[in-house]
């Protein structure tokens, strides 16, 4: 595991008193905001109150009236309107836009989402061949989430006499297809201010004001709701209009009348809560892309767009099963994944890259963030189906995926993606090939110690209900506005303890000068050892406990800073319990449950020794080799 070195911004004092009296802010949420980049009064003051007042004109897009236009002309003329769009989040809500609006003028208009496996992403060919073989019958096209890079398709299309209109938020290549219209502020002379709108966000522009034009009433707030789930699903940074789609969408999904997600609310749980960033992203996403993932993403559409509530129990319902049905494929390949690595030993390798026969692809990506989180590696995970290969990778802040994976493109057939998540399709014969060269590229670029930023260092005291009410009003979190990270120093451990029904969580005390704060770490056992190992600095966000209606603070544990050189006194007499007890052993590796072996010692010794204590000791111990592996401690004799 790499060594883990904290980054924390300095700013000047005049600076943060600036910003911390001008708006009544402490000085941590201050820095918080520096952090983000955002330290103009002005922008301080949209960030506080994002407001469509603040939202960028429409006019700004390359394209955009151009293509509203046209589809008036489409409406008004009775032409056949067709909305083309991926099948994720993204490509699901902008094509539920489309679909209600124009429906309300009375147009022409249908939806054509392609098939994960058949089809793939992008405009398919079967889509293009059934439009060439007149199947399928359009005049006007408008593909969202996708078209930006499909020059050759669009091409064919358009010489079928069909007018196409492209609303992509994905990088732009140099060439442009030749469409009527392409809306993407990611043209290079596109002069919007707003770079990150995803698919979704982009399609509210453009519906918003082509409706100043159709004049359709009460249906600008139904499209924010849809504008909203797919910008938080999408992960963009959630900034100037991301974050008023954001932040003004999350209020009124929290009272929807949409019937599609009222019913998946209810499904996913949380009928009673006040629907956040996180709920949207890892409750209410996960749902409608399992739609996509598992079966056709058309019954996602069609959950979003029924106005019949029986019919939105049902899909909702459909939605939840095929969830659930990609919980187990998940944990299927996971599990079978985690059993290759553990016996291979890959976990040392510098990437893991692990392959199976026939593994649904709809939950490569998902598995390999899993494998990306436990060993804190990058990973590649690889269905192979009739010799070829298909995979995910998944990485972390000071690995690029994608440019490690174009270092290596001799031994793959196409690839694709961003510095944290990529995709790939590589030959089954190339694979071993392909693997070493990701480890030896890795390898000789990668360093021995990362980096972590935070965006403060306080003490107990500072972890307070004030702050936490303050950062609160920072929400909705995600990309660009992550939630604040802070760090922790000078602070003793104690109460430790691993809970949960698989034990895969840890829980513990931080004290100084007398005041203590309860920490949980989700699915954090993995970093038990390191707890354990008088960290420099405890990496944590704030969140509120609510216990009979009381409030107080409790800190979740996002991950340690390492201590350089370990300078921990040793009690002679703990040592020497210590020492007898595993001389005691005839076993030459002992091997036990670190939380059982203090049980045991202060039970059976009356010792009053703590874990802490043991792997201290252990680490300050020459004589003795030891390993601690999530809660299990091998000890060599």
């Amino acid at each position: 595991m790499k060594t883990v070195k904290l980054k924390v911004n300095e700013y000047s004092n005049d600076e943060i008193e600036r910003i911390s009296r001008r708006f009544n802010l402490s000085k941590t949420s201050a820095k918080i905001l520096l952090n983000r980049n955002i330290s103009s009064f002005d922008d301080i003051e949209q960030f506080l109150d994002p407001d469509f007042k603040y939202f960028e004109s429409a006019k700004n897009y390359k394209d955009l009236d151009k293509g509203c236009k046209r589809v008036i002309e489409a409406i008004n003329n009775n032409e056949r309107i067709l909305i083309y769009g991926d099948y994720d989040v993204d490509g699901v809500t902008s094509i539920s836009q489309f679909v209600v609006l124009l429906k309300k003028t009375g147009a022409q208009v249908d939806y054509y989402v392609p098939e994960r496996e058949s089809e793939g992403y992008g405009i398919s060919t079967d889509f293009v061949d059934r439009l060439k073989s007149g199947e399928i019958s359009i005049d006007l096209l408008i593909t969202v989430d996708c078209g930006i890079a499909e020059n050759e398709k669009i091409d064919e299309i358009t010489k079928l006499d069909t007018d196409v209109i492209i609303i992509d938020h994905h990088q732009c290549r140099e060439e442009l297809p030749h469409a009527y219209a392409i809306i993407n502020p990611k043209q290079k002379d596109c002069p919007s201010e707003n770079k990150h709108l995803c698919a979704a966000g982009l399609s509210f522009k453009f519906l918003t004001h082509l409706n100043e034009y159709l004049k359709i009433n009460d249906i600008e707030d139904v499209l924010l709701e849809y504008a909203c789930l797919g910008t938080i699903a999408d992960i963009v940074d959630l900034v100037k209009d991301n974050r008023i789609i954001a932040s003004r969408g999350l209020s009124r999904i929290n009272n929807t009348r949409i019937a599609g997600i009222k019913k998946l609310i209810q499904v996913s749980g949380i009928k009673d809560k006040e629907i956040k960033s996180y709920h949207i992203g890892f409750m209410l996403a996960p749902r409608i892309n399992a739609s996509g993932r598992m079966d056709t993403a058309k019954k996602a559409i069609r959950l979003m767009l029924t106005e019949d509530e029986e019919e939105a129990q049902i899909l909702a319902l459909e939605l939840e099963s095929l969830n659930n049905a990609r919980k187990e494929a998940e944990s299927e390949i996971f599990n079978e994944a985690v059993k290759k690595i553990e016996s291979d030993f890959l976990y040392k390798n510098n990437v893991i890259v692990i392959h199976g026969y026939d593994w649904h692809e709809g939950v490569l990506g998902i598995v390999a963030s899993k494998l990306t989180e436990k060993y804190y590696k990058p990973c590649v995970v690889i269905s192979v189906k009739d010799g070829t290969g298909k995979g995910s990778a998944r990485s972390l802040e000071h690995v690029d995926i994608f440019e490690s994976l174009n270092a290596c493109d001799s031994y793959l057939e196409k690839y694709g993606g961003h510095k944290l998540a990529a995709g790939l399709t590589v030959l089954e014969e190339n694979i071993n090939s392909f693997t070493n060269e990701l480890n030896n590229y890795i390898g000789s670029n990668d360093d021995e110690e990362y980096y972590l930023r935070a965006d403060a260092i306080l003490g107990i005291n500072d972890m307070n209900l004030r702050l936490f009410d303050e950062i609160n009003n920072f929400e909705p979190f995600g990309s660009g506005n992550q939630k604040p990270i802070l760090a922790l120093r000078d602070v003793s451990l104690k109460n430790i303890r691993k809970v949960g029904p698989e034990g895969k969580h840890i829980s513990f005390m931080l004290s100084n000068e007398g005041q203590s704060i309860p920490v949980i770490g989700f699915g954090k056992i993995t970093l038990l050892g390191k707890v354990l190992s008088m960290p420099k600095s405890f990496i944590v966000s704030l969140s509120e406990n609510l216990y009979n209606g009381s409030r107080s603070i409790q800190l979740i544990l996002q991950d340690v800073e390492d201590r350089e050189e370990l300078d921990y006194k040793i009690d002679a007499g703990k040592l020497k319990t210590l020492e007898f007890l595993i001389n005691k052993s005839k076993s030459k590796i002992i091997r036990t449950d670190i939380f059982m072996l203090v049980e045991k010692l202060n039970k059976r010794y009356n010792t009053k020794i703590t874990a802490e204590e043991i792997i201290c000791m252990l680490k300050k111990a020459e004589n003795i080799q030891y390993a601690l592996k999530n809660e299990i401690l091998y000890i060599k004799k």
